[in-house]
């Protein structure tokens, strides 16, 4: 008698800790296209009619721009683009090791890794920088970083209608 007591508490407890752990899993789930859709459209739509048109998009670019262009000059050059995601790295390894540190000085490092974090910019990545620098004098252009968004828009309006909204990511389109 007391053996099957002793497994039934077991069995119990194995059935209670994996029922309060399975949250905590699903929370890690990768999220879907429509949440990262939508949850870029919450980022970029300025007049909030959960839609993203070519100006606010373009918009957004176009600030972007300015905080790569760290020397005022129009052009973002190879060195800094390299700068940006290099400061980003030792932002978050810093973020990291603080992780045992007080609050104080964990809520530091995240705002230090938002405020260099790089943000969305045609041109981020080796490989694409070359490719959107058209003119290939080894910086890019507020033009050809305009230009290069405008194609990124129009992949991602997959029905064509001149906006980016939820019907875009959608798995029928």
């Amino acid at each position: 008698m007391p053996n099957k007591i002793l497994i039934l508490t077991v069995t119990a407890l194995s059935v209670a800790v994996t029922g309060m752990a399975g949250p905590s899993f699903a929370a890690r789930e990768k999220m879907t296209p429509e949440q990262r859709g939508e949850r870029m459209i919450q980022r970029l739509d300025t007049d909030k009619d959960q839609k993203v048109s070519l100006a606010e998009f373009q918009s957004r670019i176009s600030d972007n721009f300015k905080t790569f262009d760290t020397n005022g000059d129009g052009q973002i050059s190879a060195d800094e683009m390299k700068a940006k995601r290099e400061a980003f790295r030792e932002a978050r390894k810093a973020w990291k090791e603080a992780k045992d540190k007080t609050g104080t000085e964990r809520e530091a490092a995240l705002a230090k890794v938002k405020e260099v974090r790089p943000t969305m910019l045609p041109g981020l990545r080796p490989k694409a920088f070359k490719r959107i620098d058209t003119d290939g004098n080894g910086s890019l252009s507020a033009s050809e970083v305009s230009s290069a968004a405008e194609t990124m828009f129009k992949r991602r309006d997959k029905n064509g209608d001149g906006v980016i909204d939820a019907a875009d990511f959608t798995k029928k389109i």
